[in-house]
């Protein structure tokens, strides 16, 4: 969401704050939720302005929870609005406040600000933040490194919890992550001892919590470096490396936790998928129109033929990360560093490729080189020849949107506390395979 609508409208953010004994929620003397506006703010899943703005503008120190509400400007109506709810840690209600009930709030307002229970998301619950400080602090004492400053929220949101902190050793950060991605601790572990360099080094680790701490990785990522096909190649060369490696090691993936998505149940799950009206949200905001629905369709044969086609292409399964952006790379002093494992599965590893090469900060005139950086190590081990390796790739960028809406539909959106915040990527995914 950008800073102002098109009619120039301030982000207003307003943060319910409930009080533990009765669940009453603040409400200042003009009977509003605390509030503030902001011109250009960053992505909604960012709470460390909550945290800030809330401290300088009301006096209150508060961990916030989660977003609650996301409005969308209207034409001819009101701007960006975000809606959070957060938990008080600190500081006195301002002059004029008083505890409301919910019912005094209105009939839009009280419905959206229900409490979360916190069963997938512990993070949405009061609390939570002081029990993981203690977290933090102890598995620090353990290795030896003492904090220097205040744990600092960064996100919460349905795909993790993030916190960042400054140390004797340097900055650090501390990830949670709910029970559907919990395998992305162990795959962060096992990446590090097969490849150190690769990811962030652990400081602790915890899979069954879901938490792991890591150091800093100095660098810019590779969203930043549009201009140097030389380190795309570097990056996609290192990135088919370790999945060639974790080919031949299919127990480790296994015994990390990782889920297998192979592409022959993909094929015989599309019909079904490609018909949930729910799921593509057709005729909905933000969805496929019904004519792209029905032009979606008509393909599945098609498609279900690509997908048998990339599983016969000579490749074997492997770690395929599933949301690899050109923004989840940091280049490092070291090379190239591949964060957030949360939504990797064993299937195709080409599916990586294709997000990253099909990525609009990609080099535009080294698609051709990148490519065969990235075929090289499959090329050296004799499981494609350079033809057949790109013909694989094409297939992949077909087949890619489909691993992603299977991947949400099956795994992801079921194991969301609120859906709303990511059911939107498989619609958005979808139209880059309707022709034109």
């Amino acid at each position: 969401m950008t800073g102002r609508s098109a009619r120039g409208a301030a982000t207003r953010y307003e943060v319910a704050i409930r009080r533990p004994e009765d669940g009453r929620v603040l409400v200042l003397a003009d009977r509003a939720l605390p509030a503030f506006t902001v011109d250009a703010p960053p992505p909604w899943q960012v709470v460390t302005i909550v945290v800030d703005e809330m401290r300088a503008r009301h006096g209150l120190d508060v961990a916030a929870l989660r977003a609650a509400w996301i409005d969308e400007p209207r034409p001819g109506g009101t701007g960006p609005r975000r809606v959070y709810e957060a938990e008080l840690i600190g500081g006195s209600p301002p002059a004029g406040s008083s505890w409301a009930d919910d019912a005094d709030l209105g009939e839009e307002l009280a419905p959206r600000i229900r409490p979360a229970s916190g069963d997938r998301h512990p993070w949405y619950r009061p609390g939570w933040l002081a029990e993981m400080s203690g977290w933090i602090d102890e598995r620090l004492a353990e290795a030896g490194i003492r904090r220097r400053d205040p744990i600092r929220q960064v996100r919460s949101w349905g795909r993790a919890a993030l916190l960042t902190f400054d140390t004797d050793r340097g900055h650090l950060w501390a990830k949670a992550v709910p029970d559907v991605f919990s395998h992305e601790v162990a795959v962060t572990e096992l990446l590090a001892d097969i490849d150190p360099g690769i990811v962030p080094p652990v400081v602790a680790a915890d899979r069954a919590l879901g938490r792991i701490i890591t150091e800093h990785v100095e660098g810019p990522t590779l969203a930043a470096i549009d201009d140097e096909p030389a380190v795309w190649a570097a990056a996609l060369s290192r990135l088919a490396e370790i999945q060639r490696v974790l080919a031949a090691e299919p127990l480790a993936l296994s015994v990390a936790g990782v889920a297998a998505a192979p592409l022959g149940h993909l094929a015989r799950s599309l019909p079904a998928l490609l018909a949930d009206d729910d799921l593509l949200r057709v005729d909905r905001p933000g969805g496929l129109s019904g004519a792209e629905a029905a032009e979606l369709r008509a393909q599945i044969p098609a498609l279900v033929e690509a997908c048998g086609s990339l599983a016969a292409s000579g490749v074997p399964d492997s770690l395929e990360h599933g949301d690899l952006a050109a923004d989840e790379i940091i280049i490092g002093q070291m090379g190239p560093v591949f964060l957030d494992w949360s939504d990797g599965s064993i299937t195709h590893p080409f599916l990586s490729a294709a997000l990253l090469l099909t990525d609009r900060a990609a080099p535009g005139d080294g698609t051709d080189a990148l490519a065969t950086a990235y075929l090289g190590p499959w090329l050296t081990a004799g499981h494609v020849t350079p033809a057949t390796g790109r013909e694989a790739l094409t297939l992949a960028r077909t087949v890619l949107p489909l691993h992603l809406a299977a991947l949400h539909a099956e795994r992801i959106l079921p194991g969301l506390e609120q859906r709303w915040e990511m059911e939107r990527v498989v619609p958005d995914a979808l139209p880059t395979i309707l022709p034109g």
